[in-house]
């Protein structure tokens, strides 16, 4: 992926200004977009300027430390914890994983679980084994009564089935919206919020849109998941929350509301959520 020219962060900048809204980013991740090159404290402080809210996704448990000196003067971005399908090992690993992630939560400002999940697409391990620790993490949320971030790829049955028959203390969100309507449907039965990122955008996905139709103003999230999945046109270039105004005036479209009124539902939904953790 290739980074922003001068030209391009100019029209990056306009877009935080536009329509005259409070933009949210409910899933990003600080430390990937370091990994692209692009300057994290110019990049923080241009979301700080811009009033800016954003959740600051974990993907492994070590990585706390890391997030957590880079954010902490930034009261505008929350920081989650959690371990992805991709870090699956053993029994005896998942605990000691999930023994870090405890004292990340005693140790830190975490607001939310994840993002945890079920990845089909990807070789990591078994089902049995991803299974594990993404339940042993639901179970940790509902001991500190903290919200999940599920990620689902290609796992629409097996986390369909997580959702039915376990408890989930403070419910989450369904991050980066994949599946069909049935699954959006269950999904908001159950409580949860239902995030949308850039792919919303892309010219085949009209099925997605669809469900986009369908989710109510009081559960949905907007995300980029930056670095990845950049939103049209940027799609190609690195992602960074301030393409996050790319989502929203296409999911305007989508659902035909104001942008305005799309910014104060979708900022209320994740402070709600936040704020009962």
């Amino acid at each position: 992926m290739a980074k922003y020219n001068k030209e391009e962060r100019e029209e990056i900048l306009k877009q935080a200004t536009v329509a005259n809204c409070e933009y949210t980013d409910s899933h990003f991740h600080t430390t990937e977009i370091m990994k692209k090159g692009i300057d994290i404290d110019q990049l923080l402080t241009d979301l700080q300027d811009n009033n800016y809210l954003a959740l600051d996704i974990g993907i492994d448990e070590k990585d706390i430390e890391d997030r957590y000196n880079l954010l902490k003067k930034y009261d505008n971005i929350h920081l989650s914890t959690g371990v992805g399908p991709w870090g699956v090992g053993t029994k005896v690993q998942h605990d000691k994983k999930l023994n870090v992630l405890e004292k990340n939560i005693k140790n830190y400002p975490i607001k939310a679980i994840g993002e945890i999940g079920l990845d089909n697409h990807w070789n990591y391990g078994t089902k049995k084994l991803q299974a594990d620790l993404f339940e042993g993490q639901i179970a940790l949320a509902n001991h500190y009564e903290l919200p999940v971030i599920i990620h689902n790829r290609e796992a629409d049955t097996d986390i369909l089935k997580t959702i039915k028959n376990m408890k989930f203390s403070k419910n989450g969100i369904i991050h980066c919206f994949s599946a069909d309507l049935k699954f959006a449907k269950i999904a908001l039965d159950r409580g949860f919020y239902i995030s949308f990122a850039g792919t919303i955008t892309y010219k085949n996905n009209n099925s997605l849109r669809d469900v986009l139709k369908y989710v109510p103003l009081d559960r949905l999230l907007l995300e980029t998941d930056s670095p990845y999945l950049t939103a049209e046109p940027f799609r190609g270039k690195i992602n960074t929350p301030l393409l996050i105004p790319l989502v929203y005036q296409a999911a305007a479209t989508i659902k035909k509301v104001e942008i305005s009124d799309l910014c104060s539902n979708v900022r209320k939904n994740l402070l709600n959520l936040l704020a009962s953790s």
